[in-house]
């Protein structure tokens, strides 16, 4: 083999490791966020996990994140049946989670960047509407609606 032949060799090898690298890199730097852009890992949860509480009553729990300015919650449309909302802030300002609809008007405290809260709720039949009463969160996009049936 030849220099020329083995430099080029060489070259094609540095070049499959620098491209590698650079995939790497570049999959790893998706792990990471812009503040009040979720992670692909913080979104799309999963909804309506089975618990049971007191032996009887079944509760299911919908992980909810928040950021600027609004919720991911996975499904709007929900089965009748008690809830516990998983609220986390991946945001970064102060959200919470309120639950208004049908006669329920609940929700979560004032959580900060990276904080969790919960609210347990029995949902009726309806139309509920989830939002951030903080500020004028609501208004910039801080609202969802979901649909019990």
């Amino acid at each position: 083999m030849n220099a020329t032949h083995r430099m080029s060799v060489v070259q094609r090898t540095t070049m499959r490791a620098v491209a590698l690298g650079a995939a790497a890199g570049l999959a790893l730097g998706g792990c990471s966020s812009e503040a009040g852009t979720p992670l692909d890992s913080e979104v799309g949860t999963d909804t309506e996990e089975t618990t049971t509480v007191d032996g009887d009553e079944e509760v299911m729990t919908m992980p909810v994140t928040g950021f600027e300015f609004g919720y991911d919650l996975g499904s709007t449309e929900i089965a009748a049946g008690t809830y516990t909302f998983d609220f986390s802030n991946v945001g970064s300002m102060q959200h919470d989670l309120r639950i208004e609809g049908e006669g329920l008007d609940d929700g979560t405290a004032v959580i900060g960047p990276g904080e969790t809260d919960s609210v347990t709720v029995t949902l009726e039949p309806g139309t509920y509407t989830i939002y951030c009463s903080v500020g004028n969160h609501r208004a910039q996009g801080m609202e969802v609606e979901i649909t019990v049936s």
